[in-house]
């Protein structure tokens, strides 16, 4: 499977991805193409244009999708219309997402470690149109040591420490939220809080799910009193199937 982990195959797929975008881009061919897939958002055709928004944020916020299954996104939308557009959300990681999420909630917290990065999701939030939420992006402190207190699994961020940005959630203060979004880094401590911060009838989802290190603290979660369903299949800008988890509190947990 294509990951985001992955070395030479995954730089290759995203170069010749990247170069495809680059030619269409103004052509009458891309306009026609985003069109029709606006006409039939989940129709193959859309899902294959969605292939040339792989980190393409602004692509992304204009076909209105977040980076999970599409499964978890028709869960995640009829949960916050259920709430009125009036949801508390917090989110690890930040990107077309927390537009998204803006677009469909009262509040949205997020927490993103690259100040650079954090500054281009300022931008998009800017530029784009039905913004409803009251947004909060939080940059916290991710030190480079040798010895991190709370280190990330992934490849691209050895070495740094991520307490703070974990941290994070617990600072925030208000009632619990509605819903907690698990896509950033440090997943695995991060989903340990989000169940402890989000309400009884809350929602949490956790996104990579198919990645082998996430498989034991979703067990620990399934343990303590949380159904866990993981959704597979097509997802925006993949071309392989992925998988996304959406926990929920058992009944009488």
């Amino acid at each position: 499977m294509l990951d985001t982990d992955s070395g030479p195959l995954r730089a290759v797929y995203l170069a010749v991805v990247r170069a495809a975008r680059r030619a269409l881009e103004g052509t009458a061919l891309l306009r026609a193409w985003d069109r029709r897939a606006a006409r039939r958002p989940r129709s193959r055709v859309a899902h294959l244009r969605t292939l040339l928004a792989v980190h393409n944020a602004e692509d992304l916020v204009a076909m209105d999708l977040p980076w999970w299954t599409y499964e978890a996104i028709d869960v995640v939308e009829a949960f916050l219309a259920e709430r009125g557009g009036k949801a508390r959300v917090f989110e690890f990681g930040s990107g077309a997402s927390t537009v998204w999420l803006a677009r469909r909630s009262g509040r949205v917290d997020a927490v993103e470690h690259h100040p650079g990065w954090a500054d281009r999701v300022r931008q998009l939030l800017a530029a784009a149109p039905g913004v409803t939420a009251d947004v909060s992006l939080h940059v916290p402190t991710v030190a480079r040591t040798p010895v991190p207190i709370l280190p990330s699994a992934s490849p691209t961020a050895q070495g740094l420490d991520f307490a703070q940005y974990v941290a994070v959630l617990d600072e925030v203060e208000g009632e619990p939220f509605d819903l907690v979004l698990v896509d950033g880094r440090a997943r695995e401590e991060s989903l340990r809080r989000a169940l402890k911060r989000v309400r009884e009838d809350g929602l949490v989802l956790l996104d990579d799910a198919q990645r082998e290190r996430y498989h034991p603290v979703l067990a620990e979660a399934a343990a303590s009193g949380w159904s866990v369903t993981v959704t597979r299949g097509r997802t925006p800008c993949q071309p392989l199937p992925r998988e996304t988890a959406v926990l929920r509190r058992r009944s009488g947990a």
